[in-house]
Order: C-alpha cells, then sequence, then structure tokens
C-alpha cells in the first residue's frame, strides 16, 4: 500500500478525535464537523510529510517507536499512545502489497493483494 494510503487507514483505525482534539466539547454544532475535517485533513497532511521526510528508516527497519518519536519530533500533535498505535498500523498496512480496486454492491472494499505463501 502506497503510505498516503496506510496513513488514512491509520487515521480512521486508531485516531479518538474526543482524547485528540478535546476542544470539541466547547464548540458549536454547527461548526463541529468542519473543525474535525480540517483537523483530520491537516493531521494527515502532517503525517504524510513528517513519514516522507524521516520516516523511511523506520519504516525499512520496521521500528514503530522510532516512527512515533520522529513524527512527534516533526510536530505532529498526537498523544504518543494514540501516535504509537497509528504507527504500528501504518506499518503494518505498508508490509501490504495491495491495490484497491472498487466498492461492491454491498459497500465492502475490494483489494487485489499479492501473497508470498511458504509450502
Amino acid at each position: 500500500m502506497s503510505i498516503e494510503a496506510c496513513i488514512a487507514h491509520a487515521i480512521h483505525k486508531d485516531l479518538d478525535i474526543i482524547e485528540a482534539l478535546p476542544e470539541v466539547y466547547e464548540l458549536p454544532m454547527e461548526q463541529l464537523e468542519q473543525h474535525i475535517d480540517h483537523y483530520i485533513h491537516g493531521l494527515q497532511q502532517n503525517l504524510v510529510k513528517a513519514i516522507k521526510t524521516l520516516g523511511e528508516p523506520y519504516i525499512k527497519a520496521k521500528d514503530a517507536a522510532g516512527l512515533c518519536i520522529t513524527c512527534l519530533r516533526a510536530g505532529v500533535t498526537l498523544p504518543p499512545e494514540m501516535m504509537l498505535k497509528m504507527c504500528q498500523t501504518i506499518l503494518q498496512l505498508n508490509a501490504i502489497e495491495a491495490r484497491f480496486i472498487a466498492d461492491n454492491a454491498e459497500g465492502a472494499s475490494v483489494y487485489y493483494m499479492k501473497l508470498t505463501i511458504n509450502a
């Protein structure tokens, strides 16, 4: 998977918006969706930039903790535990060679995956 796809999946899977962005409690309902969308878009951009520029050694070494610290030092503002979980997800997904094909009639995503089986 591309690093962008890995990051998008990690955000979807591991981001707890209430923990990451506690000020949402104080926002008026009309501003909530726009504020959260803006935050997630910025988070994804920051993660892509940090990982593409500084994260390659940690991705090759499959070092989630090193990738986590690198992202935090690069200015990604997430609680460390959440950032570590996202980095673990990114590394797991990065190892999968998959390509999105389409969504089926039931709404499930269909991927082409290359597998190596040792017999």
